[in-house]
Formats: structure tokens, C-alpha cells, sequence
């Protein structure tokens, strides 16, 4: 693990180098033992709108939630996030399936082409399958410092129980400490290759 940090931007940097040196074949494996732990979870099985994100540069990948589970479960629809046009939404949330088109956003990172009408409110999720850097065990988070998700989540600080938000990481992303902000958003749940994790302090809705 480690060692606790005042300063994100400091910590920032050795992570993405970790997280860099895994080959392909590793971040698939790794990805897909979190995949498991979450298919295997009852907050997935009873959550119907589900978020997760495309990864890129080497970030655990949740594609396998959407790939495994999409056409069995007609009761579930999966969303991506787009960046809002309202820089204090952060995001808003595309519905998809086996044939949405993308294009690449500001940052090159593929959004789903859909209807405006199709968006969904980020309160109207279940479960969101988030990206991140580090965390820590209490369910701090830290991203690359954009804040879409802080902005899209913030309703979180006064209505904490939908949706859950869910960490996806590797372990070796796991903090000693993350020294939150005031705005930050805090996860409910953390899935790693070695387990997956409630945050006490908030536990989700879904036993």
C-alpha cells in the first residue's frame, strides 16, 4: 500500500506508472476476477440501471458486466457517461446495447451516439460502476482530478442512498489514507481483484 498523502497531484503520477506496467493479458485477468465478485453480488442482481464506464489507459475494465450479462437479463439496461454541457452536472448517462455507435469525446474517450431524450439523470441509477486512481478504506476516492463525477454525484451529501457507487480498481490501488476534500464523493462499495468491499460507514441499500 501507500503511504497517506496531503498532496493528490503527488500520488497521482506512481499510480498511473503501476498501473501502466501491467500487460494486457494481466489488466484482462485482474479485470475479469472483479467482474466476478460484482456478477456474484446481490446489489448487481437487484440493480436495474446500471452505469460503468469505457476504460482506457490501462484502467480495470467492466466491459465483462455489460458482455456476460446484457442479453441474459432483460430486466437490466446498461448506461455510459457523457460530459454534460452543464459543467455542474458533470455527466449525464446513455443508455446502450450490442449495436451504439460512439464517438470520442474532448478527453478521446468513446461516448455512446444517442437521442438527448435517451440521457438519463445520474439519480435515476441504481448501481455506478466508477473509475478511479486510489482509494482507501473508507470509501474516499481518487480520480485524475477532473471532478465530473464529485459535480454529477454531489446530491449524494444529502440523499446518500441511490445510487450505490461502486469503486473498480486493482488492489495495488488501494491508499493508506486519501485525504478527502469537502466536495468529494464518497464510494458505498469497493471491487478489487481480491474482493469486494462495503464501506461501513455508508453501507448501500442492497444487502
Amino acid at each position: 500500500m501507500q503511504s497517506p498523502t496531503t498532496n493528490k497531484d503527488k500520488i497521482r503520477k506512481p499510480l498511473l506508472a503501476l498501473r501502466a506496467q501491467l500487460s494486457k493479458s494481466e489488466q484482462q485477468e485482474k479485470s475479469a476476477k472483479i467482474v466476478e465478485h460484482i456478477k456474484q453480488s446481490n446489489v448487481f442482481m437487484q440493480s436495474k440501471k446500471i452505469a460503468f464506464y469505457h476504460a482506457v489507459r490501462g484502467e480495470a475494465d467492466p466491459k465483462g458486466l455489460f458482455n456476460s450479462i446484457s442479453n441474459s437479463n432483460d430486466n437490466q439496461q446498461f448506461y455510459l457517461p457523457l460530459l454534460s454541457s452543464d459543467k455542474n452536472q458533470g455527466l449525464v448517462f446513455a443508455p446502450i446495447d450490442q449495436n451504439t455507435q460512439y464517438k470520442n469525446n474532448a478527453f478521446s474517450i468513446p461516448e455512446p451516439i444517442v437521442e438527448t431524450h435517451a440521457l438519463l439523470d445520474a439519480k435515476e441509477l441504481d448501481l455506478v460502476i466508477m473509475p478511479l486512481l486510489g482509494f482507501d478504506l473508507t470509501g474516499s476516492r481518487l480520480g485524475m482530478g477532473g471532478g465530473y463525477y464529485d459535480r454529477c454525484f454531489a446530491f449524494k451529501q444529502s440523499q446518500p442512498k441511490k445510487p450505490v457507487l461502486m469503486g473498480f480498481a486493482y488492489d495495488f490501488q488501494q491508499l493508506d489514507e486519501i485525504n478527502a476534500e469537502p466536495w468529494d464523493i464518497s464510494l458505498d462499495m469497493i471491487a478489487t481483484e481480491g474482493n469486494l468491499r462495503v464501506i461501513e460507514a455508508h453501507p448501500p441499500t442492497f444487502t
